[in-house]
């Protein structure tokens, strides 16, 4: 079957989105291009076609959004995930833009049950993301964390360093100075002090009291949302930032510079306001997912009885 989609991404985590009404409105009409139908339990299948980088479209997940809002999202490997929250504002500006809005709300339908985000503005999304918990006991981060940042020496400069669990896994640094941190070497170290997790590893330099800039390459479905929420629960027991952070996403040749960032981000979608409500101890960030390209896929899944 020919499948129309749109290529979306949020902070450079890129997403496939399949409209399946307009799947099957290519059914119809004079001009119809498809026959098949593309079931729920193609989706898995379906998803690990089109986030192949070499034979695919390539991907870290694919939405499959439905016109009553129902909206599954799957991984590379074809498992469906959730919360996929990175995934979740990208398809809540596709939502948007189709008109599925109301009364200032977008509601999903997940696996999990019933998902909602306060529309803000146009393409500004507020997404509940819960919690902070520490990676390191599992206890949950409240308003009082002194203890949550410890300060390690790199190259003779102090180093804060967090490990909390906000959806996913994340391990933030806070260098003091610029340059004294390579992302390459912070990863390896991530990797070594926790082996048998996947971590998310993101370096972040305070710029004034309310912006942050990180650097990190996310590439699992929640993984920008987590790290803008991490980077803020740990200025904010660092005594960096107050409760409500802009955060800034290094893009290649930008070399940390906000106004190089800003210049680069004509959608704002490298971007996200982060800020955590301490008396509910609830996470949000607001921001929205952008296009990228629209496309069209020749998709030809195997049914279990054809394998």
């Amino acid at each position: 079957m020919t499948l129309p989609f749109y290529k979306m991404q949020l902070a450079g985590n890129g997403f496939i989105l399949v409209d399946l009404n307009a799947l099957e409105a290519g059914k119809t009409g004079p001009s119809a291009s498809n026959t098949e139908t593309l079931e729920p339990d193609d989706f898995g299948q379906a998803a690990r076609i089109l986030c192949s980088r070499k034979f695919g479209v390539g991907a870290n997940g694919v939405i499959f959004l439905a016109e009553n809002n129902t909206i599954r999202i799957f991984s590379p490997r074809g498992k469906p995930v959730y919360p996929a929250d990175d995934a979740i504002l990208c398809a809540a500006r596709f939502a948007f833009d189709t008109g599925r809005v109301a009364s200032g709300r977008i509601e999903f339908s997940t696996i999990r049950g019933p998902l909602s985000l306060d529309v803000l503005g146009a393409h500004q999304f507020r997404l509940a993301l819960g919690s902070p918990f520490s990676l390191l006991n599992g206890a949950l981060i409240g308003k009082d964390c002194n203890k949550l940042v410890e300060t390690i020496t790199h190259e003779g400069a102090e180093i804060g360093c967090s490990a909390v669990h906000i959806r996913q896994d994340v391990v933030t640094a806070f260098p003091r100075s610029l340059g004294t941190l390579d992302f390459t070497g912070f990863s390896a170290l991530v990797q070594q002090a926790f082996p048998d997790k996947t971590i998310i590893p993101v370096i972040a330099h305070s710029i004034t009291a309310d912006t942050i800039i990180l650097k990190t390459r996310p590439r699992l479905e929640s993984a920008v949302c987590a790290s803008a929420a991490a980077a803020l629960v740990t200025a904010v027991c660092s005594g960096l930032s107050d409760h409500e952070i802009l955060v800034m996403f290094e893009t290649p040749g930008t070399d940390g510079q906000p106004d190089a960032i800003i210049a680069q981000d004509r959608d704002n979608t490298s971007r996200l306001a982060a800020r955590w409500d301490t008396e509910e101890n609830e996470l949000f960030v607001v921001g929205s997912g952008g296009y990228v390209f629209e496309g069209k896929f020749d998709l030809h899944t195997t049914s279990a009885a054809d394998q």
